[in-house]
């Protein structure tokens, strides 16, 4: 049950961003003048763009993590398969995904929207695809393993 800690522990964390205290409203007061100061000579429209342009590629890396954790964390736990682990990793993430998805459409500061789903979930399959592909990669061929 350790092994499980970490993918927990960070899917608490995918819930809590998913809260009103960070909402677009809420965060841009502080990340539009960070942004400001990283890029003085954009106008306030292209700094609200890059607001929401970051808050998007956060989506992709959030559950990218959350992917990874969870098929790191199922490998640990139990002595299955990495494709059976990918499948339980993105399952997890798309469960949460849609959790917190439906969270945010019953809050007054924060809109639930299924374009943000999807694009959570593409961020755990591209991880979790790019993950089998390294584990599959160091694994031996069947053919291989028959030559011997």
């Amino acid at each position: 049950m350790k092994a499980l800690c970490v993918p927990l522990l960070w899917l608490a964390i995918v819930l809590f961003l998913g809260s009103s205290r960070f909402g677009a409203p809420q965060t841009g007061p502080w990340v539009i003048p960070a942004l400001g100061t990283l890029v003085p000579w954009a106008t306030a429209r292209d700094l609200h763009a890059l607001h929401i342009l970051l808050r998007k590629l956060w989506h992709i890396t959030q559950y990218a993590i959350l992917a990874r954790a969870w098929l790191h964390g199922v490998l640990a736990w139990r002595a299955t398969s990495v494709r059976a682990a990918a499948w339980a990793a993105l399952l997890v993430c798309i469960a949460c995904a849609f959790v917190d998805e439906g969270h945010q459409s019953m809050l007054l500061s924060r809109t639930g929207s299924v374009s943000d789903a999807v694009l959570d979930c593409l961020g755990a399959l591209m991880m979790l695809m790019m993950l089998r592909a390294r584990y599959e990669a160091r694994a031996p061929s069947p053919a291989a393993l028959t030559a011997e």
